[in-house]
């Protein structure tokens, strides 16, 4: 069963800033869609970014009736029971309508959060994107107008009498981790790579 969770906008911004990426549901065509997307947030706005040719960022453009989701796996619950066993996770449910992103600050914006999402420190340390680039990428933005939190955490609720049998039982975190960094070409020897949320040694 799930948790009781307060639905406030804390803890729906708490799931969409922990997840990696989220997926994005929309109609096109007349027939269901729904693609994995990053996604950043800045207060209760969330943008995207690529191709103008369509896709996520056609439909979150478009105006049209969005909903998008997002889940944090936070461990696997192992019962005596196979009908107990299951996961706890973090998900939220949010559902708005998007717009193009046309203001040159307000691309910018976009831009610096999804790449300090991604990769923290990414936008003083590298090189900023060139006009070219910029031009060449759509930023759209959703408003949440609602949505819906829902969890589960702790051990599996067992019935009493199979505590007593000899199986184990309990929970196996799940936590998302890097592995060791792999240069690309012509990085010079002894260069540092980022230290991201969640990196080994970090």
């Amino acid at each position: 069963m799930p948790d009781h969770v307060e639905q406030t906008w804390e803890a729906a911004a708490a799931v969409l800033d922990a997840a990696p990426i989220c997926h994005v549901a929309f109609i096109a065509d007349g027939l269901p869609r729904l693609l994995p997307a990053t996604h950043a947030r800045v207060g209760n706005t969330l943008y995207f970014h690529g191709s103008p040719a369509g896709g996520v960022i056609g439909a979150a453009a478009s105006g049209a009736a969005l909903c998008i989701s997002a889940v944090v796996l936070d461990g696997v619950v192992v019962a005596h029971s196979a009908c107990d066993s299951g996961l706890n996770y973090r998900s939220v449910l949010v559902t708005g309508t998007g717009r193009e992103v046309e203001d040159p600050a307000e691309v910018e914006l976009a831009l610096r959060a999804i790449t300090e999402r991604v990769t923290p420190g990414g936008w003083e340390r590298g090189r900023r994107p060139r006009a070219d680039e910029i031009a060449a990428t759509a930023v759209a933005a959703v408003a949440v107008a609602g949505f819906t939190v829902r969890a589960r955490s702790g051990p599996a609720k067992e019935d009493e009498a199979d505590r007593a049998l000899p199986a184990w039982s309990g929970v196996v975190p799940l936590v998302l981790r890097t592995g060791p960094a792999v240069p690309g070409p012509g990085v010079p020897p002894g260069a540092a790579p980022p230290v991201l949320p969640g990196s080994i040694g970090a």
